[in-house]
């Protein structure tokens, strides 16, 4: 296989662990009801996504309200989609995760069939450096 080949073909992708907001973790836990546990998966580093996006499932199993809502233009025409606040961490083992962002309004769709959890959109990225080295089949990611 050539040097890049399976970054080429899969893209850039990072082991995401994604919880409820850290705000409604403690009040949770002040009010002594269970917090949902994390998900954990692949995300796909997106950089033609304006909004990061999380698997529809993920969301549900969170039990995260929407926080509002925005009109997403896709390949299929404009759609209307739900915002979720949530706490996303890279995971590379044995390290424990490394909080990447408190995300104020993520996007849900299905992503499962994918066989990703979510997509890091530019909203996300502003915040890191993004290093794709197509010739060497690698990639960076700092916050």
């Amino acid at each position: 296989m050539q040097p890049g080949a399976l970054l080429h073909k899969e893209g850039p992708k990072v082991p995401v662990e994604v919880r409820v907001p850290a705000e409604l973790e403690v009040l949770l836990q002040k009010e002594s009801k269970p917090v949902p546990s994390p998900v954990r998966g692949l995300a796909l580093i997106d950089t033609g996504a304006t909004l990061s996006m999380i698997d529809e499932e993920a969301i549900q199993h969170l039990c995260v309200s929407p926080v509002g809502s925005v009109v997403l233009g896709t390949a299929g025409g404009a759609k209307q989609s739900a915002l979720y606040p949530v706490r996303l961490a890279i995971v590379i083992p044995p390290n424990p995760p490394v909080v990447a962002a408190q995300i104020a309004q993520i996007t849900c769709g299905p992503l499962k069939p994918q066989g990703l959890l979510c997509l890091l959109g530019r909203d996300l990225l502003q915040h890191a450096l993004f290093v794709y080295d197509g010739a060497s089949g690698r990639f960076t990611i700092a916050f």
